[in-house]
């Protein structure tokens, strides 16, 4: 696990490092079944077109991930791994809104999604009573996270977002 571990570790400044850009996919939602992690569309309007070569960043660290050996990782491994790269891709792409307040709503909306996968992932091998309670707690408060920053979206978006 310790090698894994490295490996992740200095795969991701590598992958970064390639282009000097941050990373974003041109999808709006993540592969790992019953994610929801997703841009709104005040996110996709504030940063259309923005991509700034970001889509060849997001392909080289899904392979730099991949490449890791997943046939040796645990089925909870698996799983935070594919929450990580699902929301990778749209909290990248929500980051570039022109605007800072939404950018940064943007971004952790993603984030908070991938939160809840991997604390989903978490759940399916956990088997220490207070290891799942803090998944089901963080479950529980990141879609709370997630409704409060949708409604600052819907609130405020139209008028900030205007780029």
């Amino acid at each position: 696990m310790t090698l894994r571990t490295l490996a992740l570790a200095l795969a991701l400044p590598l992958a970064l490092g390639l282009t000097g850009t941050a990373l974003a996919g041109d999808h709006d939602h993540g592969s790992m079944a019953g994610s929801a992690v997703k841009l709104p569309e005040a996110c996709k309007a504030a940063v259309s077109g923005k991509d700034g070569g970001m889509k060849d960043m997001q392909s080289h660290m899904s392979q730099a991930m991949q490449s890791m050996g997943s046939g040796q990782m645990s089925e909870t491994q698996k799983g935070l791994q594919q929450a990580m790269m699902s929301m990778n891709g749209p909290m990248m792409q929500g980051m570039m809104a022109g605007d800072p307040d939404v950018a940064w709503i943007c971004a952790m909306i993603p984030h908070h999604q991938g939160a809840i996968d991997m604390a989903r992932a978490g759940l399916k091998g956990a088997d220490n009573p207070e290891s799942k309670r803090l998944a089901e707690k963080t479950i529980k408060e990141q879609e709370q996270s997630i409704k409060e920053l949708t409604a600052w979206l819907d609130k405020n978006a139209k008028k900030e977002g205007q780029q």
